[in-house]
């Protein structure tokens, strides 16, 4: 198997960070204080769940290029920019510009690629998670350990589905036979053999089960929310609604998105002035959140630098808005076009920039707190997503008064005029053409979905997956390609390292 990076622990456990070297021989948790001493005390489990955290939002998960990894929010914008809603403007210094284009097939032999940094990232979760769930016995004796079992089984959940939707056929239903990725359950090191693919459906079980897992140790536990960056009963139910959805099982992602509202005190449609920037952890409709310090911030290489007018790489290489959604999808009442900008129109645009009097809508949705120092809060997950999943999941319920009604809650927020679809036909028929009008209830839902989620969550492509649909970018975008429904050019390559490492896997017959 690959042997994945080590988290190290400080002494006193308070501190953890990663190494991304090319030392990947022993996965255990390595400094003053070894495994057995750390998940004796609950405390002490709880830093090294805030370890894999830190790592959530750190860069470096390739050898070579640092910069094109800045942890879960550079996964969701690769699946975004991979599909036809988001795009890059220009190359700039190259970085998130070959996964737009399609560009990045041949990497997978290093480890500097896409390819390597995702399967690299994921697997470093699941293995630190799993030295957690290794300590379940001793762990699950108090609500602390209940509390941090739960974190490391909705951790080690989450990250499977993310490397489901990274290297495996999507569109479940129709593909669960197809292979799926190695499943690891205890702690790794080097003399651990490695697994083979198995199916999607397996991949699936364990993903379910672990979920299940986690809500029953935080429904045991009964304890809030400490800091927005810890997975809590709801966010865990929120991250399962998303795997719920990829696995088109849209009885579970409705039970799961109605658990996940329940949450004291959330805001289930923040305004628009509330979510100016979206970089403030404390808005109430955030369920889950990195903090960001000016210490831990990363002014090259962190998502908000790659996404921001002013960042470092946003103002070389502009992340824009297709032209379609902005103009057809969004009409004039919808108060989310300010989520972008014409460059002439924005003072954050120097006047000597290249794009000044572009016709680009330049995305304005995410930007820095203090451009100086780099500080922006990445947001997770909010609640308005798990709105539109249980609304999408009331209307293929053919509950569609419910369906209607959610939406018109969001509706009371977005637009400044009301949003009449009396006209719209109450089915949970898709629409093929992806730049089309909504004529269904349904095709209305998935549309809010497109704006309204734009390069959050699980990024684009995850829903043309599992809707299996196919899409041609605008012509206005500088890549206009077209892309069939669950094209292979979704999937990334296993890299090359594991199955260097991995005896299990045969290049010939487990490659994508």
């Amino acid at each position: 198997m690959k042997k994945i990076v080590s988290v190290l622990v400080a002494a006193g456990c308070a501190v953890l960070f990663a190494s991304c070297s090319e030392d990947m021989l022993n996965t255990s948790p390595a400094g003053s204080l070894s495994g057995s001493e750390i998940f004796a005390d609950s405390d002490k489990a709880q830093s090294a769940v805030d370890g894999i955290y830190r790592l959530m939002y750190s860069n470096g998960w390739s050898s070579g290029w640092p910069h094109e990894h800045p942890g879960l929010a550079g996964f969701t914008m690769v699946r975004s920019l991979m599909g036809e809603d988001q795009y890059q403007a220009s190359q700039g210094q190259g970085w998130f510009y070959f996964d737009y284009a399609f560009n990045t097939a041949s990497d997978w032999t290093s480890t500097s690629g896409r390819q390597y940094g995702t399967w690299n990232m994921f697997y470093t979760f699941i293995s630190q998670a799993n030295y957690i769930t290794d300590a379940e016995e001793s762990l699950k004796l108090d609500a602390m350990g209940q509390n941090v079992l739960g974190q490391a089984y909705a951790i080690r959940a989450f990250s499977y589905y993310c490397l489901y939707e990274s290297f495996c056929q999507g569109n479940y239903t129709e593909n669960k036979d197809k292979p799926g990725v190695p499943v690891y359950t205890t702690g790794t090191n080097k003399e651990t053999q490695g697994a083979g693919r198995g199916t999607i459906e397996q991949l699936f079980q364990q993903i379910n089960g672990d979920f299940q897992k986690s809500v029953d140790y935080f429904t045991a536990a009964g304890m809030a929310q400490s800091h927005c960056s810890h997975i809590d009963l709801y966010t865990a139910y929120g991250l399962w609604a998303r795997a719920s959805l990829g696995q088109q099982n849209y009885d579970q992602a409705g039970r799961c998105a109605e658990e996940a509202l329940k949450k004291s005190g959330l805001k289930r449609v923040a305004t628009l002035s509330e979510l100016t920037g979206f970089n403030n952890r404390s808005v109430a409709d955030v369920m889950w959140a990195f903090e960001l310090t000016a210490d831990q911030a990363a002014l090259f290489g962190g998502f908000i630098s790659h996404m921001a007018i002013d960042g470092t790489y946003g103002s070389m290489a502009p992340q824009c808005f297709d032209d379609w959604l902005y103009e057809v999808g969004m009409t004039d009442s919808d108060g989310r076009r300010a989520w972008a900008t014409l460059p002439a129109n924005s003072a954050l645009v120097a006047d000597d920039s290249d794009f000044k009097g572009t016709p680009i809508y330049w995305q304005q949705k995410f930007s820095y707190q203090n451009a100086s120092t780099g500080v922006a809060d990445i947001i997770n997950m909010r609640a308005e997503e798990m709105l539109l999943t249980l609304a999408e999941c009331k209307c293929r319920a053919n509950d569609f008064a419910g369906a209607r009604a959610l939406l018109e809650e969001l509706y009371a927020e977005r637009y400044s005029a009301a949003r009449d679809i009396s006209a719209l036909e109450d089915s949970a028929n898709v629409g093929l053409d992806t730049h089309a009008a909504p004529k269904s209830l349904l095709d209305e839902i998935l549309l809010q979905r497109r704006i309204e989620l734009w390069c959050e969550g699980m990024g684009r492509v995850p829903d043309l997956r599992r809707l299996n649909l196919g899409y041609t970018r605008s012509d206005s975008q500088p890549v206009a390609v077209s892309m069939q429904p669950n094209d292979p050019d979704f999937i990334l390559a296993i890299p090359q390292k594991e199955f260097d490492s991995n005896s299990a896997l045969d290049l010939s017959t487990d490659q994508n």
